[in-house]
């Protein structure tokens, strides 16, 4: 599989993401746009242990360092990656959480020996509730949920309108300016449910 994403809105060739997607992404997360300008999407089936595990018709993600790893049905024409506006949606709901990962991995150091601790330091919290009976175990974990505020946030943004809300519309025509510019003028707006979602007042 090779790393050409065209038909994935929120990816350049690359894998990196689009200035569209950046710019949605930080407005939601509050990730900083360098580190999301950084940030690489990469097919499990590029990394050694084909990591994350998740089965395919699920799909799921996993971010190490500044890579964040896609199971294979996100990139596939007949899956999460058909093209469509609502996989645009699909992928940056996800990516919202996931960029949430790449600041908490800044925050371990980009070294070995850091990136081994942030392993670490999921591993505890999933086998600590595991252990005590949490339920849910993963995504109830403490990292797991300052990670998720991002989707949390875009989620209530876009409410029913779904993926025609002009948001979404703006990363998948790549319309970078419409973007950045609807994200200044509902900035007060964008606080106010980050806020919410931050006092645990927004699901």
């Amino acid at each position: 599989m090779g790393d050409h994403r065209g038909h994935i809105a929120v990816l350049q060739d690359d894998g990196h993401l689009t200035g569209a997607a950046v710019a949605a992404l930080h407005a939601v997360s509050g990730v900083d746009t360098a580190l999301l300008r950084a940030a690489k999407v990469r097919p499990s089936s590029a990394n050694w242990l084909h990591a994350p595990w998740y089965p395919y018709r699920r799909g799921g993600a996993l971010t190490i360092g500044r890579t964040i790893w896609f199971t294979g049905i996100w990139f596939s024409k007949h899956g999460l990656g058909d093209g469509s506006p609502s996989s645009t949606l699909r992928w940056l709901l996800h990516l919202a959480h996931e960029v949430g990962h790449l600041a908490q991995a800044e925050r371990f150091g980009p070294s070995l020996w850091g990136k081994t601790r942030y392993v670490a330091a999921f591993a505890w919290q999933y086998a600590t509730r595991a252990l005590l009976r949490r339920r849910p175990i993963h995504d109830g974990s403490p990292l797991e949920r300052e990670a998720d505020a991002g989707r949390r946030v875009l989620r209530a943004v876009v409410g029913d309108q779904q993926e025609r809300h002009p948001l979404v519309a703006a990363v998948h025509g790549h319309a970078a300016p419409v973007v950045e510019r609807w994200c200044v003028q509902h900035r007060q707006y964008l606080a106010e449910i980050a806020g919410r979602v931050q006092a645990g007042n927004l699901a």
